[in-house]
């Protein structure tokens, strides 16, 4: 089998890559795109191959056809970047577009340019009250793929070989990564602006308060949501292996929920209100 992870340096992108190695046959072939500082030496742990290239490139779509073929059993999309750090119904056109630029429309490029059979993405709980007051422009992404999951039939064919493709999602909690540094880092500067945004929630842990500190009592906050709503909490990358074998194990799941150890199988996409 043929596996093409976006993005495998990251923690859900190398999650992916352990799982694979975990739950499929040993001569699994897996290529890894990555993007930072450039190396001709660059290995990534687990995979076959790495290849460099942004994939918001169309040429990183010809490399990786160069590298690894036209077809893949899973496609992988383990990468985002976007405006974070102020609710989600504050962002903006221009920051959504932004967004989606880079956290969600490869994914279209990719299913469009290979064959695939399963094509992966990656959501949070980003509904959740304490993740729609810092979630940002990232937000309207995320929701922007999990909609687009439901758009296409589990098991559906959608070409004229009649190849059976589907769309899924591991939509997991709040766990440490380069993305949830980064969020916590924009909130701590925007923390002025927090303080007097007229929602009571923000203002409830930035008035008064040094930048650092509401920024613990907001990710605190966070946590105990997830315990409360999801029934667990504190996502660790182990867990978010197990969830990837759970995906393989359930061929027709849309989204499988990782929230601490819990994992669940669900099918409604997160709306935002």
């Amino acid at each position: 089998m043929k596996f093409l992870v976006i993005g495998g340096t990251g923690v859900a992108g190398s999650a992916a890559i352990e799982a694979v190695r975990r739950h499929f046959a040993a001569d699994s072939d897996i290529t890894a795109l990555w993007y930072a500082k450039q190396r001709a030496d660059m290995q990534i742990n687990g995979a076959n191959r790495a290849v460099f290239g942004d994939i918001t490139d169309d040429a990183s779509l010809e490399a990786i056809a160069d590298a690894a073929g036209e077809s893949f059993d899973y496609v992988f999309f383990a990468t985002a970047i976007g405006d974070v750090g102020f609710p989600i119904a504050a962002a903006t056109p221009e920051q959504i577009a932004a967004a989606c630029r880079v956290s969600f429309d490869p994914m279209v490029r990719l299913e469009q340019r290979f064959s695939v059979g399963t094509i992966v993405g990656y959501s949070t709980f980003y509904n959740l009250e304490h993740q729609r007051i810092n979630y940002g422009a990232m937000g309207h992404a995320k929701e922007r793929l999990e909609r687009w999951v439901m758009e296409l039939g589990n098991g559906s064919t959608n070409d004229s070989a009649g190849s059976r493709q589907r769309r899924a999602c591991i939509r997991a909690g709040a766990f440490e990564s380069a993305s949830s540094k980064a969020i916590k880092l924009m909130l701590q500067r925007r923390a002025k602006d927090l303080a007097a945004s007229g929602d009571p929630i923000l203002e409830s842990f930035f008035n008064g308060r040094k930048p650092s500190e509401a920024v613990l009592m907001l990710e605190s906050a966070i946590y105990d949501e997830e315990r409360r709503v999801c029934g667990d909490t504190g996502t660790t990358r182990d867990n978010l292996v197990d969830a990837h074998v759970e995906l393989f194990r359930n061929p027709d799941a849309r989204f499988v929920n990782v929230c601490g150890r819990r994992i669940w199988l669900s099918d409604e996409p997160q709306l935002i209100e």
